[in-house]
């Protein structure tokens, strides 16, 4: 029989990846994201954009959490 390895969980691998210059530009490229969304939501007149805008932000918002959890 095979022994499984087990899967590392998600803030393991967060924190294993951490230090790395990739991980780093990407959570620094979804910060930005968010905040380009915050400047969109500012101009927003429709209902529904702003809805829609929301909800990318408090999207982009919980994956920065995550992604920083561990690295801060």
């Amino acid at each position: 029989m095979i022994t499984e390895i087990p899967k590392p969980t998600l803030l393991q691998s967060v924190e294993a990846l951490s230090d790395r210059d990739e991980f780093k530009v990407i959570v620094s490229f979804i910060r930005d994201e968010r905040e380009r969304f915050f400047a969109d939501l500012r101009q927003a007149v429709d209902p529904n954009e702003v809805m829609k805008i929301t909800g990318s932000i408090s999207i982009l918002s919980e994956i920065a959490e995550i992604l920083s959890a561990e690295s801060e």
